[in-house]
């Protein structure tokens, strides 16, 4: 009884070490084709986007997606980086709690301060910054003129 299921683990084996032995070059050639290109190791040299020059506070707001989308930054951030808790310059402009619900500025020949949402405080006074969101390029992100890297059909 125990001979049988040793039988068949071994006729297995003659077949896959048959089947190895008789097989053509052809799937070795394949693999060196899949090979062929930059090695892993190489480093790469991606290249740089450019992002918006409008000064903060005279752009226009970005259409977005859909409605839970975070907005992204329509201005340059690097002279405000890094954003730390100690030191969060975005408050500068966006923490005007008494702008939240009024129409949009459109002329952008006056600066328009826009301010963050209800859901960034951490009381319905609208006095205190939620701790969890200081860090605002968690979840907005600056737009640049990079092509994007899937086409999306997205609407």
């Amino acid at each position: 009884m125990k001979t049988l299921p040793f039988l068949a683990i071994l006729s297995l084996a003659a077949v896959i070490t048959t089947a190895c032995a008789t097989a053509d070059k052809s799937s070795s050639a394949a693999l060196d084709e899949l090979n062929k290109g930059p090695s892993v190791f190489d480093t790469p040299s991606p290249v740089v986007y450019t992002y918006s020059d409008t000064k903060p506070g005279y752009n226009d707001r970005l259409e977005k997606s859909w409605d839970e989308l975070p907005p992204s930054i329509p201005h340059r951030v690097e002279e405000f980086l890094p954003v730390v808790i100690e030191d969060n310059q975005c408050l500068d402009c966006h923490d005007v709690p008494k702008y939240i619900g009024r129409p949009v500025n459109t002329d952008r020949t006056i600066k328009n301060k826009s301010p963050m949402s209800k859901e960034h405080y951490a009381n319905k006074d609208l006095d205190d910054l939620n701790g969890a969101r200081f860090n605002c390029t968690q979840c907005h992100v600056p737009l640049s003129d990079a092509p994007a890297l899937v086409e999306s059909t997205y609407h």
